[in-house]
C-alpha cells in the first residue's frame, strides 16, 4: 500500500502559492508607483512650462514696451499723437498679458511669483510709465537728454522685475529633473537676449534724439549690451541639443543671425562711431527705433519656436509617462489575477480530488468497495483508482513544474533569474568537483545609465532585451544564462576550458557591437556594446565569481566593449 501524503503536498504547494503572491505584489506595487510618479512629473513639466511660457511671454511685452515708449518721447511734433496711440494700445496688450499670467501661475501653484507681479511687476512698470508719460508732457523747450534717459532707465527697472520672477519659476520648478529641463535655460537666455538687444538701442536713444555726443556712461552701457548680447548669443546654439536642431530652428537661428547680428548691431555701431568722431547722425531717435523693432522680432520668434518644441517633447513624455503606467498596471493585475486563479484551480482542480482519490483508494483497500461517497455510481475496482489517482499526480507534477518555471525565470527578458541561479549553485555545491570545469562570463551593458536617462527605462529595458536575445542565439541550450542584475547577464558553462569561454564570449562580443536598435521617438539608431569578464574554474561559486567580475572590471578599464579574463 503507497503511503499518501497529498495534504502536506496541497499545503505545501499552498503555502507556495502564497508566497508567489505576495513576491508579485512587493515587485509590482513600487514599479506602479514609480511609473504613477513618472508621469505625475511629466505633467507636471507640461504645467511649468506654461507657465514659464506665460511670464516669457510677459517678459518681452514688457521690454518691447520701450520702443513705441521711445517713439512717444523721441517723436517729432506731428508724429507724437499717431505714436502716442500706439503706445496706449500696447500697454492694453501689456496689461491683459500680466492679468492672463497671475491666472495662469496661481492655476500652476507658484504663489510666490503671482505675489511678486502685483506687489513689484506691477509697481515698477507703473513707476516706468509715468516716467515716460511725464517726459512726454513736457513741452519740446523744457526737454533734456538727461530726462529721456531717466524714463528709459525706470522702463529698464520694470523688464529688471519681470525677469526676476521668470528666474524664480525656473528655480522652483519641480521638472527640473526631466530631460524637458534643458530648454528652460534656453529659454531665460533668449528672454534675455531680447531685453539686451534693445537696451543696445535705447541707450543711445536719448543722444540720438537730442543730437548730442554720446556720454560716456550711456557709450559703455550700450557696448556692454552689446557684448552680453554676442555672449548670449554664443550659448544658444550651444546649449541647443544636437537632435533639437530642427531645420525650421536652424532657418530662425539665421534669421536672428541675418537680421540683429549682421545687420541690426551694425546700425548701433555706425550711430556710436558718428557719435565719437562728431559726425552728423545719419538716423533720428524714431527713425533708429523703427528700423530696430522688426530685427529684434527674429529673437522672439526663436523663442517661441523652442517653446513650442519644448512642450511637444513634455507632451510625448507625459504620454509615454502614462503608457508605461497602464502598461506596468495591467501587467501587475493580470499576474496578481493568473496567479490567483492558478491557485483556486489547483485546490478546486487538483488537490480536491486527490484527497478525493486517496480515500477511494483507502476504502478499497479496507475492502469496501461500494462505501463512498457517490453510491449510485459503479463500484470501482482498486486498479482503476490507483490509475486515477496517477492522472491527478501527473496533472499536479506538472503544475507544479510550471510554477517553479515561472519562478526561476525573469519576466522582462524571459532567461533564468537569480532564483535559478542559487538552485544551480546549490547543485554545483553538492560536486565541488565541477567547479573546476565550469566557466563563468559576466556580461555588463556599456553606458547603460545614459541609455536610461538619455532615452528613457522604455528603451533601457528594449536594450536590455535585445543583449538577452543575443545571448540566447549564441550559447548552447545546455548552458545557462541568468539576469544577474540590472544590465549585468552571467553564462555558466559546464566541461569548458578557457579557450572555450573566450570564443563564445568575443562572439557575443562582435554580435551585440554590430546590432543597433532603432528609437522611434527621434528617428534613430543607437549602438549597443557590452563588456565581459571571463574566468573558468575554482574551488568555491564566490572565487569563480570574484574571478570572473575582476575581469570584467579590467574589460571596463581597457576602454569598455572589450573581453577580459
Amino acid at each position: 500500500m503507497y503511503k499518501l501524503r497529498s495534504k502536506h503536498i496541497a499545503q505545501r504547494l499552498l503555502l507556495s502559492m502564497i508566497i508567489i503572491i505576495f513576491s508579485l505584489l512587493f515587485l509590482s506595487v513600487p514599479l506602479i508607483i514609480s511609473s504613477y510618479q513618472n508621469y505625475q512629473k511629466a505633467d507636471r513639466a507640461l504645467i511649468e512650462i506654461s507657465a514659464l511660457r506665460a511670464v516669457a511671454d510677459l517678459a518681452n511685452q514688457v521690454s518691447r514696451e520701450r520702443a513705441p515708449a521711445n517713439k512717444v518721447m523721441s517723436s517729432a511734433p506731428d508724429e507724437l499723437a499717431e505714436n502716442l496711440k500706439a503706445l496706449h494700445a500696447h500697454r492694453k496688450e501689456v496689461d491683459l498679458q500680466i492679468e492672463r499670467t497671475l491666472k495662469i501661475l496661481e492655476a500652476a501653484g507658484f504663489s510666490a511669483q503671482v505675489q511678486g507681479l502685483s506687489s513689484h511687476l506691477k509697481v515698477t512698470l507703473h513707476h516706468g510709465r509715468q516716467a515716460v508719460d511725464a517726459y512726454a508732457g513736457l513741452p519740446q523747450s523744457e526737454r533734456t537728454s538727461k530726462q529721456l534717459d531717466h524714463a528709459i532707465q525706470q522702463m529698464f527697472k520694470a523688464w529688471d522685475s519681470c525677469h526676476e520672477i521668470l528666474k524664480n519659476v525656473l528655480v522652483q520648478s519641480e521638472a527640473k529633473s526631466t530631460s524637458v529641463s534643458e530648454y528652460y535655460t534656453l529659454i531665460l537666455i533668449l528672454a534675455d537676449l531680447r531685453d539686451q538687444a534693445g537696451r543696445i538701442v535705447s541707450n543711445i536713444i536719448p543722444s540720438i534724439t537730442f543730437v548730442e555726443k554720446i556720454p560716456a556712461d550711456n557709450l559703455a552701457r550700450s557696448l556692454q549690451t552689446q557684448h552680453q548680447a554676442y555672449y548670449l548669443w554664443d550659448l544658444v546654439n550651444t546649449l541647443q541639443p544636437e537632435q533639437a536642431k530642427t531645420p525650421e530652428y536652424l532657418a530662425l537661428h539665421q534669421q536672428v543671425k541675418a537680421q540683429f547680428l549682421d545687420q541690426g548691431i551694425p546700425i548701433v555701431t555706425r550711430l556710436i562711431n558718428e557719435s565719437m568722431h562728431s559726425q552728423a547722425y545719419s538716423l533720428t531717435g524714431t527713425q533708429l527705433t523703427e528700423a530696430m523693432v522688426d530685427k529684434l522680432v527674429t529673437v522672439v520668434n526663436l523663442q517661441n519656436y523652442i517653446f513650442d518644441y519644448s512642450v511637444s517633447v513634455a507632451q510625448n513624455q507625459k504620454n509615454q509617462a502614462q503608457q508605461q503606467f497602464i502598461l506596468t498596471l495591467l501587467v501587475a493585475i493580470i499576474c496578481l489575477v493568473t496567479a490567483c486563479f492558478t491557485m483556486i484551480y489547483a485546490r478546486n482542480g487538483v488537490f480536491k480530488p486527490l484527497l478525493k482519490a486517496k480515500n477511494t483508494i483507502l476504502r478499497l483497500a479496507q475492502h469496501k468497495i461500494t462505501d463512498y461517497e457517490d453510491s449510485s455510481a459503479d463500484p470501482i475496482t482498486l486498479l482503476e483508482a490507483i490509475k486515477k489517482l496517477k492522472r491527478v499526480l501527473q496533472q499536479r507534477d506538472a503544475l507544479e513544474f510550471q510554477l517553479r518555471n515561472i519562478a526561476n525565470t525573469d519576466t522582462l527578458t524571459g532567461v533564468s533569474n537569480r532564483l535559478a541561479l542559487d538552485e544551480y549553485i546549490k547543485y554545483l555545491e553538492k560536486k565541488p568537483e565541477k567547479f573546476a570545469q565550469t566557466a563563468l562570463i559576466i556580461f555588463d551593458i556599456d553606458d547603460f545609465k545614459h541609455v536610461n536617462d538619455t532615452f528613457g527605462h522604455i528603451i533601457g529595458d528594449e536594450v536590455i532585451r535585445l543583449v538577452a536575445e543575443k545571448l540566447q542565439v549564441n550559447v548552447r541550450n545546455s548552458d545557462l544564462i541568468i539576469r544577474y542584475g540590472g544590465d549585468e547577464f552571467l553564462v555558466l558553462i559546464e566541461q569548458a576550458d578557457f579557450d572555450d569561454a573566450w570564443v563564445v564570449a568575443n562572439k557575443i562580443l562582435k554580435e551585440i557591437g554590430s546590432s543597433e536598435l532603432y528609437i522611434a521617438e527621434i528617428n534613430q539608431n543607437i549602438q549597443i556594446s557590452v563588456s565581459a569578464g571571463v574566468a573558468v574554474g575554482a574551488a568555491s561559486w564566490m572565487a569563480l565569481l570574484e574571478k570572473a567580475d575582476k575581469s570584467l572590471f579590467q574589460a571596463k578599464e581597457n576602454g569598455k566593449n572589450k573581453v577580459a579574463g
